[in-house]
């Protein structure tokens, strides 16, 4: 889906009469907060409809998940299908109880993408996309958990949401379900969002949303890397640099009283070569500016006309495709400036305008800065200002 022009949306330095310095101090990560009216006049950026279109397209990740009337929760209450969904399906869905679920939508639709920048006082490569969801009365997808922050901002009509403990790996769920619902919820707020207000939630506390009548809400994200998986991508990485000449070796063996002892020593020697790998702040920046810039939905973006070289050589103005990962790590010298999971390099000042996301001139900038301009405009980056901001 592409528009040709999309609404701006500044980055909020309030929350409320809230400064964002005070939410980040009392409430990012610790405790709930409901902000009403947050963005007042708020519109939501696509219909049902839209959100119905969406579904059926290959390549979107979509989800639909039906409850099952009843009084006891149990494995016939719910049910998950994942998209592409048939027309037919759709069409044929009860008037209640059941939502419409679309990952990445920010990567989808260029006003939906435009929110991003409200949220921006959060580092960019905390961001992780934008989920919208479409329910008609009654619809949800029960009460859970998740392990990331989330901003919930209501679209059009209304929700109910109610927040509840905190929870952890530990924490009961119903058995042989297709999703992760909580086996028990104690309801500690208990609000209902209408188009503009915004709820927080930090990670592990269990929240529970159901429509009133019809409902859209939008669920702002951020990455959360388990210690898992970024112990095995940084392995990976440095693994990708290694020869096959690198190997264990001992030269200063000696005897051992017992031969199935694994000696001290060797554990300090594994330890050594572990550490190697670990112990450059330039080796680690690198590998995760590209780690937390690349595209998860790659291949599903929607697309605004890009600038030409000849363009930037006219001296049009041009900023990053809002559609691009992007953030930056200063160096002795410079910057490296990461773009969807790759490195350019560059001047501080060329890394902040292009994670920005904002314009500026093209002839501000000269030498080793104007190849990489070049070599992004070649790459379909840079789009005109006049293409995001309407």
């Amino acid at each position: 889906m592409s528009k040709e022009s999309t609404p701006t949306y500044p980055r909020l330095k309030y929350l409320g009469d809230m400064p964002i310095e005070t939410f980040l101090k009392d409430y990012w990560q610790k405790k709930p907060l409901l902000v009403r009216q947050a963005l007042p006049n708020f519109c939501s950026p696509v219909s049902a409809d839209e959100i119905a279109g969406l579904a059926l397209e290959e390549g979107v990740v979509s989800r639909l998940v039906i409850e099952k009337f009843s009084h006891h929760k149990n494995v016939e209450n719910w049910q998950l299908e994942h998209g592409p969904l048939p027309e037919s399906f759709i069409s044929g869905l009860p008037d209640t109880h059941w939502t419409l679920l679309i990952q990445h939508a920010d990567t989808l639709d260029p006003e939906i993408n435009a929110l991003l920048n409200a949220f921006r006082f959060i580092p960019n490569w905390r961001l992780d996309d934008i989920m919208v969801s479409y329910a008609p009365n009654c619809g949800g997808v029960g009460p859970h958990f998740d392990y990331f922050d989330v901003f919930l901002l209501q679209g059009s009509g209304k929700r109910r949401w109610r927040v509840g403990q905190k929870c952890d790996a530990s924490t009961a769920l119903i058995p042989d379900l297709p999703m992760k619902i909580l086996q028990q919820f104690d309801t500690q707020e208990d609000w209902i969002l209408e188009p503009g207000d915004l709820l927080y939630i930090p990670p592990q506390i269990a929240h529970w949303g159901e429509a009133i009548d019809e409902s859209i809400t939008y669920s702002i994200g951020f990455r959360a890397p388990s210690h898992s998986d970024i112990l095995l991508d940084f392995s990976e990485e440095v693994a990708s640099f290694t020869h096959e000449d690198e190997r264990y070796s001992d030269p200063d063996l000696q005897l051992q009283k017992h031969s199935g002892e694994i000696s001290a020593d060797v554990i300090q020697k594994i330890k050594s070569i572990l550490l190697s790998y670990c112990d450059s702040d330039e080796k680690i920046a690198h590998w995760l500016g590209e780690y937390v810039t690349r595209l998860k939905n790659e291949g599903s973006e929607a697309h605004l006309p890009a600038l030409t070289c000849e363009d930037l050589n006219r001296g049009n103005h041009c900023q990053l495709s809002p559609f691009a990962r992007c953030a930056f790590q200063l160096t002795a010298h410079n910057a490296n400036c990461f773009i969807n999971g790759q490195v350019w390099y560059c001047s501080q000042q060329l890394a902040e305008s292009l994670s920005s996301f904002s314009s500026f001139s093209p002839q501000e900038f000269e030498g080793e800065d104007k190849e990489v301009l070049m070599t992004l405009a070649e790459a379909a980056l840079l789009v005109s200002p006049g293409s995001v901001c309407g």
